[in-house]
């Protein structure tokens, strides 16, 4: 990347620090533009160049990646983030007192305080690993722990 885009990476870094503390370690792309134009007032930055500067993470050894999930979605995800952690949480909203509840990404995105958009991701990406399963019926479309996976050793 340009020495431009190696510098607005480092300010973005930087700058995402707390809000993905905040965030539990995700922000849509879309939020993140936001907020970074928000605060640097008139010095906008171009969506192309947030995304260019955004894959740099790796190079300048910033903790944090741009991740693009199956449906396009792109968010900014913090190192520490883990999809087993984060499977472990989803499975644990998707039990009360040992019985299998169902969960939509309205549930997980107010359990885990994060934006619908990446909500609906996980979900989708739990099923997708065999997380959960989903239950497309008359309450709409819910989640539930797949109890198949205690069944059967893979």
């Amino acid at each position: 990347g340009s020495m431009f885009h190696q510098q607005l990476s480092q300010q973005l870094s930087d700058f995402l620090e707390e809000p993905l503390k905040k965030s539990s370690g995700a922000l849509a792309l879309v939020d993140v533009y936001c907020i970074f134009n928000r605060a640097r007032g008139i010095e906008l930055v171009s969506p192309e160049d947030l995304i260019e500067a955004a894959t740099l993470f790796p190079k300048i050894g910033a903790g944090m990646r741009l991740r693009k999930f199956e449906s396009g979605t792109l968010a900014i995800q913090s190192s520490e983030h883990s999809d087993e952690a984060l499977y472990e949480k989803l499975e644990a909203m998707a039990q009360e007192g040992g019985k299998p509840v169902g969960i939509g990404p309205d549930d997980v995105a107010g359990g885990l305080d994060i934006p619908l958009i990446l909500a609906r991701e996980y979900l989708l990406m739990a099923e997708q690993d065999q997380v959960l399963c989903r239950d497309d019926g008359p309450d709409g479309l819910r989640f539930y722990r797949n109890f198949f996976r205690d069944l059967f050793e893979y």
